[in-house]
């Protein structure tokens, strides 16, 4: 593939979940999963990680192993993009003025982001970091005077919640990651994005969404890897979102993506760790060897709203 000077690529990753998980049989006693602990283990899961304070602290930590390992000096970060999938997410104390008490703007100031505007994206779902994402590249692509964004998603689901939704279960975690114009590896090769607001009301329609997901997820791969003249056996790796690793058996076949190329570790050790999934499973494959310069990397997401959405990175 050719290159040019307005490529974006992601330089660096790093996540950090809680210090606890709970097995599948611990959550059952807890009545914290609907679904019985061998259904859910044939999905693909095992555990779930979940955090025992706010996300503020699994956010510091990922962005400051970040910071460090990529050796980035905090002041030529140009813009700070914070996902959160839930209103939690978006207030560090409750009520009044405590509503207004922004992380992102805390997250400037506690790591020096001088020159950082901070940039709240919400109501996006599991889509949180990929918008984020996409969001960032376009500003890179579109502003000269900005050559870094720093993308952070936070997830931390309320204390004694449910950690089954849908069938999947779900990890509380953070993930920050760095986006520099110019080549480099985890090149941004092409992204789109379908939202259908028909199902913006997903505890009455829950039924029609699983109906309307397959559908919908092969139409949009097929028309991302169609406009970056790709085909299926030009993915290497299928980077995916954490969800029952039976729907992906399913989305696999109907797409003709080869199952042998799914990264699917992260399913049982990590569960569902809402917007964070795609890049914490990119950064684990990548430390685990199982990537090569100039593979073709498809990531894959879906998220309440409902949007769904597509990545191709070249590594």
């Amino acid at each position: 593939m050719s290159h040019s000077t307005t490529d974006v690529h992601i330089a660096a990753i790093e996540y950090e979940l809680p210090s606890t998980s709970w097995t599948l049989e611990e959550l059952a006693v807890q009545g914290r999963i609907r679904s019985p602990v061998e259904a859910l283990r044939t999905f693909g899961f095992e555990q779930a990680w979940v955090a025992d304070d706010t996300g503020e602290r699994l956010a510091t930590a990922a962005v400051e192993r970040l910071l460090e390992n990529a050796a980035v000096d905090p002041g030529t970060i140009d813009v700070v993009l914070y996902a959160g999938a839930t209103a939690a997410s978006h207030a560090t104390r409750g009520g009044g003025l405590g509503a207004f008490t922004y992380p992102a703007a805390k997250l400037q100031y506690d790591f020096g982001f001088v020159n950082a505007r901070p940039i709240g994206i919400s109501q996006s779902g599991c889509l949180g970091l990929m918008t984020a994402i996409s969001l960032g590249r376009a500003l890179l692509t579109a502003d000269a005077s900005i050559a870094r964004v720093l993308c952070v998603s936070v997830d931390v689901l309320p204390a004694g919640s449910t950690r089954e939704i849908l069938y999947n279960v779900i990890s509380d975690g953070a993930c920050a990651l760095l986006l520099e114009r110019g080549h480099g590896p985890n090149r941004i090769v092409a992204e789109r994005q379908i939202t259908k607001g028909y199902y913006w009301d997903c505890e009455a329609l829950g039924n029609e969404i699983v109906a309307a997901y397959f559908p919908t997820a092969r139409t949009i791969i097929g028309d991302t890897l169609a406009a970056a003249g790709l085909t299926q056996d030009d993915v290497a790796v299928i980077v995916p979102h954490n969800v029952s690793r039976r729907s992906w058996d399913i989305l696999l076949q109907l797409t003709g993506l080869d199952a042998e190329r799914l990264y699917a570790d992260n399913i049982a050790l990590k569960a569902h760790v809402i917007s964070g999934d795609n890049f914490i499973n990119l950064a684990d494959a990548e430390r685990a060897g199982r990537l090569r310069r100039g593979d073709r990397l498809l990531l894959f997401n879906f998220g309440f709203g409902a949007s769904w959405a597509c990545m191709l990175v070249e590594h």
